[in-house]
């Protein structure tokens, strides 16, 4: 059941983060920052609850919820940058925070995780920044 939980607030924060990439006007970004910083919430607490003591979504291994989750870094790095606004800090998910840096280090990920610079690059050049 956890699996689910997390999955599900995993798609809550990618909709969030392109309602904030999306958005309009700064009433528009406010709005959509509070529902990702909800959804991060609700994703730290699920990693709580599932992570068994371990580095990851499941425990000590990488599983499906992990990857899954690790694919929002990228768009979530290039929002913080934009913005300025920092939503995954050691105050408010401490675990999120932890497990993305264990995450983009382990041997099977790092070297296909682009860098914050790239995924930067990439949205600079996508939406004509």
């Amino acid at each position: 059941m956890e699996y689910v939980y997390n999955v599900v607030n995993m798609v809550q924060c990618f909709e969030s983060i392109d309602a904030a990439a999306g958005a309009k006007d700064e009433a528009g970004r406010m709005t959509a920052a509070g529902s990702l910083i909800e959804c991060l919430a609700a994703l730290e607490e699920g990693f709580q609850k599932s992570n068994k003591g371990g580095d990851f979504f499941g425990g000590q291994n990488i599983g499906y919820v992990d990857i899954a989750c690790g694919a929002i870094l990228g768009p979530l790095s290039v929002i913080e940058a934009f913005s300025g606004m920092k939503f995954l800090s050691p105050e408010t998910t401490p675990g999120l925070v932890q497990w993305a840096e264990i995450f983009k280090a382990h041997e099977a990920v790092k070297p296909y995780m682009p860098t914050v610079a790239e995924f930067i690059e990439f949205a600079k050049q996508k939406f004509n920044v």
